[in-house]
């Protein structure tokens, strides 16, 4: 192992899928430094668990970034820390839009004092790989990211980090069976309509994000739009019955407009996808990934087929 690579939200979807993605990379000369808020907890233990010579557990908070980083080059030993995936979570409880921009400013220059030789940071695609930088999008937490993304871009300018900016758009992983996915699901129905939606699945992040930290050169000072699928509400309803038997499960549209106003960012979202939406190149990302997953592919593999 003669590099080590620090994979923020290790134990979620995202960086758990940067960590899959890099481990099934054989040989690997990468130590994976998996930062968990608590190194003793299951979802930890069960992540070391999967390749004890190569991931190590590093305790340590966002919010205390320069602290993340003494502990990451404690727990790496002599192996040069050479890589950062950098993913902040934007929504959720006790989340806000400055503290996201607050990480992920810090993660940024924590990694240039540390000499990290190659950042991928986790934005989200805003209409196109060159309409994305000028593009902040009324969403509160797409704006944060634009934000983010000209900073990394602005401050490496006469740095010798290199970088590379994944742009994912929706996640498959999103839905989920119960009663609040059919509310979202109606909620996308009532306002999208007929406008086709793009998806992703996030272990294709972590395949592109892999590609990045393997070939830095290639990947250097790029910014990409990641999708898997694009479907009309229709189509993505008919990927359901064909796979489980049933269309997308939705409920009264009262409901999902209740959503819509009731939790402000997300009905700016789906105004967003009905009104300008996402623009990944799919030709270039199967260029790249001829195996990137489709909707209906990863509907057999979801808890909408296994938890029957």
């Amino acid at each position: 192992m003669s590099r080590a690579i620090l994979v923020t939200g290790a134990t979620g979807n995202q960086g758990g899928a940067v960590v899959d993605a890099l481990l099934s990379r054989k040989p690997s000369d990468f130590l994976l430094l998996a930062v968990t808020r608590d190194a003793k907890s299951p979802s930890a233990q069960s992540l070391a668990a999967k390749s004890p010579s190569l991931i190590r557990l590093v305790e340590g908070d966002l919010d205390s970034t320069a602290r993340l980083f003494e502990s990451a080059k404690q727990v790496a030993g002599t192996v040069p820390l050479w890589g950062v995936y950098s993913v902040q979570v934007s929504m959720g409880k006790g989340v806000t839009l400055e503290g996201e921009i607050k990480q992920g400013k810090a993660m940024i220059d924590e990694s240039i004092k540390a000499g990290v030789q190659h950042f991928v940071y986790s934005s989200v695609e805003r209409g196109g790989d060159e309409r994305s930088w000028d593009n902040p999008t009324p969403v509160p937490h797409f704006k944060t990211k634009h934000e983010i993304e000209h900073y990394l871009r602005d401050t490496t300018a006469r740095k010798s980090m290199g970088w590379t900016i994944l742009r994912p758009v929706i996640f498959m992983d999103n839905l989920v069976p119960g009663f609040p996915g059919k509310v979202f699901m109606t909620m996308l129905r009532d306002t999208i309509k007929d406008k086709p939606i793009q998806w992703i699945a996030t272990k294709d992040i972590g395949f592109f994000a892999a590609e990045a930290f393997h070939d830095p050169k290639t990947w250097n000072k790029r910014a990409v739009g990641l999708t898997g699928d694009v479907l009309t509400f229709s189509q993505l309803s008919d990927t359901f019955q064909r796979v489980t038997g049933r269309p997308a499960g939705t409920t009264f549209g009262l409901l999902g407009k209740a959503l819509k106003h009731g939790v402000a960012e997300m009905g700016l979202m789906v105004d967003w996808f009905r009104d300008e939406g996402y623009g990944a190149d799919m030709a270039k990302i199967e260029k790249v990934h001829p195996n990137v997953t489709k909707m209906e592919t990863w509907l057999k593999n979801s808890a909408f087929v296994n938890s029957k």
